[in-house]
Formats: structure tokens, C-alpha cells, sequence
């Protein structure tokens, strides 16, 4: 394949200027980066240059009959049953996932390199040739503000926004502020049921909730965001708090590990992008202790298929 190669343009990460009319807002969809170069053949990239097609037929042959000559940015992306994104999906060999490639950028159409345009032309030229059918879709620009967008993704249970200058060009291998990406938080109280130690320096805290029958749920480890003061009280809440010989959640932590475990009382707030259907916190940032609030109070709101 002769087509030249590319490195992705990437997005910082901050909000779009309010009110800035110049930003288009789009979802950030929650998969894999992946170029795709049509020239005949197909081949999938990942940032790195690695090839995705043996993780990705589907869209590699769904690519292949569009007849393009053709350089396409995107994210591929696994839908659970109910048809919504399920990062958890793409890393797993369940048979019920589909997974789809949703475009957002052109870099190279038809013997034209496109980057220099802006990215509202390289959008409209994407729009005529890119149609809605199946693995292959072209993603969606949200209308409205960059707080209705955000909100928008904040009900819809997707990562977040990612916001474009209109006139922007695309920067290969550039990290770019006319590029903004915004990522939905979202905080739970959690029971430290355990601590992780490594070398004799506190690695993470085991996070709990307790579920609608009185059991306790490890939702994984939280080990980034603490202070030294936070490091330094946890210290000595090893010492007062009380020890337990075991884990006492109902999936106890399967990785070994130098654990001390302890009886549910000390409450955490911790920020979090999602919680995957195997109930684990995904990238969980520690926000603050709760002394104000009681084990006892950390329940888990389950649907009616989580029991």
C-alpha cells in the first residue's frame, strides 16, 4: 500500500471557550483510535502503527467495498445488546458484540491530501462519501452549546465531548487546542475494605459498596489522587483501624498481593469515567475521605438484571 502515513491529530484536554461559535461538538466515543488507509486493500492503524485488521475484519471489509482511495480517522467502537458503546466489550471475544468504526476526519481523498483544509470542508467532503450502513458510520455532530453537548453525553452514558475549531486544520501527530476534549466524571462513596501494600509504601485502597442484600461489592483498586497528607492518614488509620484475616466482599480481589483487609467503616469519595458491567470503577481518582458519612449509607443502585 502506497499511501503516505499519517500520525493522528489528538485533542488537550480542557473545555471550548463559552459561547465560541467556531467549535463544533462531537461525542467522544470510548474505543480504539484507528486510521484507515483505503487503497485497494485496507489496513487499520493504531496510534502506534499497529495493524488492527486481525482484531477487526468486519470493518476492514466493510471499508473495502466502499471503493475509496482513502485516509480515514476514527474510533472503533463495541456495542453491547441494547446498542450502546461498551469499551469493555472490545476487550473481551464475547459473540454478541458488533463493532463498528465511526469516521470523523478525512486526511487524504482521492489522490488529494486533505489536511490543510478546514475541518469544516474536510466534514462536508467526509459527509458525501461516508453513509450510515452498519460497521461503518460517520459520527454525529451534537447541536447546541458545549455545556448542552456535554449534558447530552452526561444522559446518554457516553465519555464525554471532544469540541473543533471549524477552521481548524489537521495536524498529524499534534496535540492541539483547536481540539478540546471533555470527559464525563462521576464520584461515588466507597468503603475501604483493604489495602494494598508494595515494598512497604501504601499502593492503592480496595473500594466496597454494599449491594440490596447486605453483601459487600469490590468495585477495584483506587491509587492515584492522594496528597501526602491523605498518604500520611492512611498510614496511621492502618493502626487503629480494625483488621479482618480476609477480604470480606463476595468477589474478593483475584491478583495476589501483600493485602491488609480491613472491617467496613472508613468512606472515600472516588472519581470515576464509568462502571463496567463487571461492576469495576474505571480510571477511579481518589476526591476525599467521607467522615461524614456511615459504611452503612455506600449502597450500590443495581437494575433489575444485576441481581
Amino acid at each position: 500500500m502506497s499511501l503516505h502515513r499519517y500520525r493522528p491529530m489528538l485533542p488537550v484536554d480542557q473545555p471550548a471557550p463559552p459561547d465560541d461559535l467556531e467549535f463544533i461538538h462531537e461525542i467522544k466515543w470510548d474505543g480504539y483510535r484507528v486510521l484507515a488507509y483505503l487503497d485497494g486493500d485496507v489496513r487499520l492503524e493504531s496510534r502506534r502503527g499497529r495493524n488492527l485488521n486481525p482484531l477487526f475484519p468486519s470493518v476492514a471489509e466493510r471499508l473495502s467495498q466502499l471503493g475509496l482511495q482513502a485516509v480515514l480517522d476514527g474510533e472503533v467502537v463495541a456495542l453491547n445488546k441494547e446498542g450502546q458503546v461498551d469499551f469493555s466489550l472490545l476487550q473481551s471475544r464475547c459473540p454478541k458484540k458488533r463493532t463498528c468504526y465511526i469516521v470523523f476526519d478525512v486526511l487524504f481523498l482521492q489522490g488529494e491530501d486533505f489536511c490543510e483544509r478546514p475541518w469544516l470542508e474536510r466534514r462536508k467532503y467526509l459527509e458525501s462519501v461516508i453513509t450510515n450502513q452498519g460497521t461503518v458510520m460517520l459520527s454525529p455532530l451534537l447541536p447546541g452549546s458545549a455545556a448542552e453537548s456535554l449534558s447530552f453525553a452526561a444522559e446518554h452514558h457516553l465519555e464525554g465531548i471532544v469540541s473543533k475549531d471549524r477552521n481548524s486544520p489537521y495536524l498529524p501527530g499534534v496535540r492541539s487546542p483547536a481540539w478540546r476534549k471533555q470527559k464525563i466524571r462521576r464520584s461515588l462513596d466507597c468503603i475501604v475494605i483493604g489495602v494494598k501494600m508494595g515494598k512497604g509504601r501504601i499502593r492503592s485502597l480496595a473500594a466496597a459498596v454494599y449491594r440490596s442484600d447486605g453483601s459487600l461489592l469490590y468495585l477495584g483498586n483506587v491509587g492515584s489522587g492522594f496528597s501526602l497528607r491523605e498518604l500520611d492518614f492512611i498510614r496511621k488509620a492502618i493502626d487503629i483501624l480494625p483488621r479482618t484475616p480476609r477480604c470480606l466482599c463476595t468477589n474478593p480481589p483475584g491478583a495476589p498481593g501483600d493485602w491488609l483487609w480491613f472491617k467496613p467503616l472508613l468512606v472515600l469519595e472516588v472519581e470515576y469515567t464509568e462502571l463496567t458491567p463487571a461492576k469495576r470503577l474505571r480510571h477511579p481518582v481518589f476526591r476525599r475521605f467521607r467522615f461524614d458519612k456511615e459504611a452503612k449509607d455506600c449502597l450500590l443502585e443495581e437494575g433489575p438484571d444485576d441481581n
